[in-house]
This record gives C-alpha cells, structure tokens and sequence, in this order.
C-alpha cells in the first residue's frame, strides 16, 4: 500500500480513460454513419475512398452531360425532321410543276411556295437551338465529356444546312436549289418551263440525302449517348457501392461497441471509487499505531 502514489487508481484511470475514448467514437461513427471520419482513423482507407468519390462525382457530371447531348441532338433531329418534310414537299411541288396540264398562274403558284418552303428551311436552320447553340447553321464540331478521365469524350459533327450557308461538305446545298439555272437567287419559273425539272430533282434528292445523313448520324449518336448513360449509372452504382464498404459504419457492430464501452466506463469507475479508498486505509493503520 502506498500514500503518495495510488498505482491500483490510475491503472483504473487508464482503462477507464480507454473506455471513454472508444465509447465516444463509436458515438460518432454512429452520428456521422461513418466508420472513418478524418484520415488519422485509417489514412489508407480515406486515401482510397476519396480517389472512388473523385471517380463516382466525375461519372455523375459525365452522365448528366450525356443526358445534355441526348437533349440536344433529340432538338436537332425534331428541325431536321421538319427540314426533311420541306423539302419533301419541294420535290412534290417540283413533279408537279412538270404537268403539262398548268397553265402560267400553276406554276407561279407552285413557284411561289417552293420559295416559301426554301425560306422554311432557312428559317429551322437559322433558329434550331440548344441553350443558345445553333446547331443547323454552321460547320463545326462539338465535344462532350462521358467519362470521368480525360480523353473520354464524343465529338458531336455540326452542318450548315441554310440555303444561304454552304459548308465545306456540303456542294449541293439547298442553295442550289435556288440557283439551278438562275444566278438570281431563285429557281424561277421559267427554269421549271424550259425542262429544268430533271435538274431541280436531282438538286432536291442530293439535299435530301445530306439531311438524312445528318439525321442519321445523329440518331446513332443519340443511340451511343443512351447506351452510354446506362453504363456511367451501372459503374457509379457500383463504385458507390464500393466506398460504401470502405467508410460507412456498420451500425449494428457500433452499437455493440458503444454497449461494450459504456458498461466498462461504469465499471472503471466504480473501481475507481475502490481504489481512491486505499490512501484512507493506511490512514486508518497509521491512527490504531498512533493508538497504540
């Protein structure tokens, strides 16, 4: 038994001190649903986890990209489809002018709406948009990231596809429709009279073929986009389902260690009660000496 040192109450103390410390993280794995909270409970497994999250966040922006660019060519495929309707109805117009039957006033009226159905097409060019991109009017290509890295991206090819604004791949335009044999803007009626009809349809089936392409191309962008979208949420799914396992508590393993805890604290100090007496034990050993 010792007086100036109560060794049995801090070895108590420690083991108390001990149960404390673990009872209040188990607290707080419970509070927060995390197991690691910060990188000194397990540098490893927070390094790891924040380089998934890094993955799983860009994959959740590349996904919303994707759903961008499937938007976006589903905007350009509704003015192609409109496009492809004009000019559809510019070859019928043009078969008909070939009647023999039309007197001047037809033509002038067929003329007269083939115009109107040019500008039409000019007009869905010129005003197909998404979120303020032209997307029929001019050459050029688009990129849009879906992946997390880089390099993982899709080039999205844009046309010039107005009558007034030939691209580069582009030779025959509906531009030529308006210039068949005319330099003045127009295919004229004239041109339809002197047997320019073969001529006019050969123009139209060129531009028409372009507009299918494109829209054919698009369509099978929009195929990839989709496809590709499932794939980003079936990877961040599972990818979440992995940094789950490494940083989410297990609930039922924490409360077992909380009840553990709690009741070695209430045990430490209860013992710690015990041995803060014996300092009071050799007090009374040295009063029956005094006694004596």
């Amino acid at each position: 038994m010792r007086l100036s040192h109560n060794t049995a109450s801090l070895n108590v103390y420690r083991g108390y001190s001990k149960a404390v410390q673990k009872q209040s993280d188990a607290m707080n794995k419970i509070s927060s649903g995390y197991k690691v909270n910060n990188a000194k409970d397990d540098p490893n497994v927070i390094a790891q986890s924040e380089r998934m999250r890094m993955q799983i966040r860009g994959l959740q922006m590349a996904g919303k990209n994707a759903q961008d660019g499937v938007s976006m060519l589903q905007t350009a495929e509704g003015g192609l489809d409109s496009m492809t309707s004009m000019a559809q109805r510019i070859r019928e117009l043009i078969v008909q002018a070939g009647n023999g039957a039309n007197t001047e006033e037809d033509k002038k009226t067929i003329q007269n709406e083939i115009d109107q159905m040019i500008d039409g097409i000019d007009d869905i060019a010129k005003t197909t948009e998404f979120n303020g991109i032209k997307l029929l009017a001019e050459d050029k290509i688009l990129e849009m990231p879906i992946g997390a890295n880089a390099g993982e991206s899709v080039k999205i090819p844009q046309f010039a596809l107005s009558s007034d604004k030939v691209g580069t791949d582009m030779t025959n335009t509906l531009q030529s429709i308006r210039s068949a044999n005319k330099n003045d803007g127009t295919i004229g009626v004239n041109n339809i009279v002197d047997n320019s009809i073969d001529k006019a349809l050969e123009i139209v089936d060129r531009s028409l073929d372009k507009i299918v392409s494109v829209r054919s191309k698009y369509g099978a962008l929009e195929n990839r986009f989709e496809g590709g979208l499932q794939d980003i949420n079936e990877i961040s799914d599972i990818m979440d389902g992995a940094d789950s396992n490494l940083r989410d508590a297990d609930i039922a393993v924490e409360m077992a260690e909380l009840a553990k805890n709690n009741i070695l604290a209430e045990a430490g100090n209860a013992m710690m009660v015990q041995t803060n007496k014996f300092p009071q034990d050799v007090l009374r050993i040295l009063e029956n000496v005094r006694s004596k």
